[in-house]
């Protein structure tokens, strides 16, 4: 082979694996740009389901917090009307004075206030009974006079304060112990049940 063909043997063979090398740099360029491509499709379909994830989450959390509001404002006017409904009924027994049985109803609540403080309280213990100034009058009557009787060491006077509402409340005079036995308090230790009744005949 003369000298000239054999350059040109090797310019060929140069020119063949020049080829191949592009050919496969070709490849592996659009196997990259492939990969790449997949990649950021990827990428891209888990950052739309993230905010998707995201804005289903504050959509929960805004209508949890909706209803929270909401129960919170129907609980508070549920408490409203119950308290308004024991308010009216405070404000009747103010006006059982008026009625002629009242002086029956005295008469039941000073028989517990006594038995109360019988069981609590020796009998010589000094004490004194403290009713409404309206309800002083009543205590000259002789179905009332009647519990004053000398096992029971006390005194009746008129509550001065106007914190005393129909009833009676039985006390040492120290101050130390108590018997109140008036229709508010009897109306609050009964709250709890009646705030429960005035709830399911409102709102069920």
């Amino acid at each position: 082979m003369s000298e000239k063909e054999l350059l040109k043997a090797l310019e060929d063979d140069t020119r063949r694996e020049c080829a191949v090398m592009l050919e496969n740099a070709q490849k592996e360029a659009e196997s990259i740009i492939k990969t790449a491509t997949k990649e950021q499709e990827r990428f891209n379909r888990e950052r739309v389901k993230k905010a998707v994830a995201d804005m289903e989450i504050k959509r929960i959390r805004m209508l949890a917090n909706a209803k929270l509001h909401a129960n919170e404002v129907e609980l508070k006017e549920r408490q409203l009307a119950v308290n308004r409904v024991l308010e009216i009924v405070s404000n009747r027994f103010k006006e059982l004075r008026m009625a002629k049985e009242y002086p029956k109803i005295l008469e039941g609540l000073l028989k517990e206030a006594l038995a109360g403080w019988k069981d609590r309280m020796s009998s010589d213990k000094e004490s004194v009974v403290m009713v409404s100034k309206q309800d002083m009058p009543l205590l000259r009557t002789s179905e009332l006079l009647n519990f004053r009787t000398s096992a029971f060491n006390c005194e009746v006077v008129a509550d001065e304060t106007g914190n005393v509402s129909t009833g009676v409340v039985i006390m040492s005079k120290d101050r130390r112990h108590k018997v109140v036995n008036t229709l508010d308090s009897r109306l609050q230790k009964a709250r709890p049940k009646l705030v429960s009744i005035i709830d399911k005949m409102l709102f069920k």
